[in-house]
């Protein structure tokens, strides 16, 4: 059997490696790694949630970067 590469695999796939080896400290070491290497989609304040016009904002950059990252992945 040979040893999975986690750095080539993307998030979407770890993540279903993870869930499919739920017991590996292995994969759950390589998940977290990369959950915490990677950059936040977006921030904001409870004030954002209050103000409809920047909380349509902060959800339109998060669904901009979701697009960037998707082809990337490509």
């Amino acid at each position: 059997m040979t040893h999975p590469n986690f750095d080539a695999m993307s998030r979407e796939e770890l993540r279903a490696y993870l869930l499919e080896h739920r017991n590996s400290e292995e994969v759950f070491q390589a998940y977290m790694d990369r959950m915490t290497s990677e950059p936040v989609l977006a921030h904001g304040s409870p004030e954002d949630l209050a103000d409809l016009d920047r909380f349509a904002a902060v959800l339109e950059q998060v669904k901009q970067l979701k697009r960037a990252r998707k082809t990337q992945g490509s």
